[in-house]
């Protein structure tokens, strides 16, 4: 998202804004302003983002109840509690999660986060450099393990240009993950109409970093994972609890589950 634009506040920040609108506490002054201005121009895009939030939190308990206890969480994002090692390690504390991020001022908030957690880590990376992310040791843990490990991509996929190749991407992940796995996306819909009461000129400033796709381009993404039900759907759509069901149009971002056989 490009914030500069939006605000003309060069010291606002896109991941400290995000963080902002899912409830954080990481943003400063300019981070605040720019998302306040953010909610009033285009107030589903801060809808979304909380959607997508829900939708993570959602994809980890039934994950955990699945009996899987190993996560790598790529493109984390400035910590927002409840974070996946906060749900995952709650039930089985004997699991590891591993945050992965592009962002140095992310890694450090996540680590000062995380610092005594045992089964919690932290590595620096770019989803778009999987191999060197996947040679990562803490990640190799996981995944030579050879147990299930699940691998969340919450709102990144749509940062990756087709430039960069994402489905190239997404391949070599799901390649590194043994049998038994899951692979969980969520991603901004490029199929979804906005309402009315969102600014054009700002839905488009906003997603000048971003790249939405059609549900048929997210549910690629899975390979030939298994899809959990109900599939690739609109996020807040996926195993809905009494909060989240029926229907949010307003939400245009897609989740879904797939798993390894």
């Amino acid at each position: 998202m490009t914030i500069e634009n939006l605000e003309k506040r060069p010291d606002a920040h896109p991941a400290r804004v995000y963080d902002y609108f899912i409830g954080g506490e990481n943003g400063l002054e300019a981070d605040r302003a720019a998302g306040a201005w953010i909610r009033m121009q285009a107030p589903d895009l801060l809808t979304t983002m909380q959607a997508n939030r829900a939708f993570l939190s959602r994809a980890v308990r039934w994950l955990v109840q699945q009996g899987v206890d190993q996560f790598i969480d790529i493109g984390s994002g400035f910590p927002v509690s409840p974070n996946t090692h906060e749900i995952a390690l709650r039930e089985s504390p004997s699991g590891s999660v591993v945050y992965c991020d592009v962002d140095p001022a992310v890694g450090r908030r996540t680590r000062e986060l995380i610092a005594g957690q045992k089964g919690a880590g932290f590595v620096l990376g770019d989803i778009q450099n999987p191999d060197e992310l996947l040679a990562q040791p803490a990640i190799q843990a996981l995944t030579r393990s050879g147990r299930p490990v699940a691998c969340l991509l919450g709102a990144v996929l749509h940062f990756v240009p087709e430039s960069a190749d994402p489905a190239r991407i997404t391949a070599a992940l799901r390649e590194a993950l043994p049998r038994g796995s899951y692979l969980v996306v969520s991603h901004i819909a490029g199929d979804v109409p906005w309402g009315d009461r969102n600014d054009e000129e700002t839905l488009k400033r906003a997603f000048e970093d971003m790249h939405p796709r059609a549900r048929e381009q997210v549910a690629r993404f899975f390979g030939d994972f298994e899809l959990v039900a109900p599939g690739v759907v609109l996020a807040s759509q996926w195993h809905p609890t009494g909060e989240t069901a029926g229907p949010h149009p307003e939400s245009a971002i897609y989740g879904g589950v797939a798993r390894r056989i």
